[in-house]
């Protein structure tokens, strides 16, 4: 369920890039200024590449106790950061109240990492802590 809910997250904010896209061109909005044209391509192949690299991640199997300590950190961190992200879009967004073509992309980013945070907070929570063993018990040596 986490894996689907991080791609998910990944996946709306790459439909969101892609309905601002779209929207530009069809408004001729599009190329009027190189910046915002390198910020909304950057924005969708930035979602892509992590639908990519997440699947990627996602193949990582983590055995020993110091694995999987790193991995549980690594998805902690993840979740963090996506958290950060997500309130610091939310904070913007808070300013429209209807979705529109104009903010499609700015959506789908507040959602996406939402959905992200969560993904990755629970997969962090799906690795046991690096204490136990993995019949649940401590070892005396930590």
């Amino acid at each position: 369920m986490a894996r689907n809910l991080i791609v998910w997250g990944y996946s709306v904010i790459f439909v969101g890039t892609m309905i601002d896209i779209v929207w530009q061109i069809s408004s001729q909005i599009f190329q009027q200024s190189w910046r915002a044209d390198v910020n909304i391509f950057s924005t969708l192949f930035a979602s892509f590449t992590a639908i990519v690299a997440w699947w990627f991640l996602s193949r990582i199997i983590a055995e020993k106790p110091d694995q999987l300590s790193l991995i549980r950190k690594a998805y902690l961190g993840l979740a963090l950061q996506a958290l950060l992200l997500s309130t610091n879009i939310w904070i913007y967004l808070a300013t429209y109240r209807s979705i529109s073509w104009v903010t499609a992309s700015t959506w789908g980013y507040g959602i996406g990492t939402v959905a992200t945070a969560a993904g990755f907070f629970v997969m962090a929570l799906s690795y046991p802590p690096s204490m136990a063993t993995s019949d649940g018990t401590v070892s005396a040596e930590q």
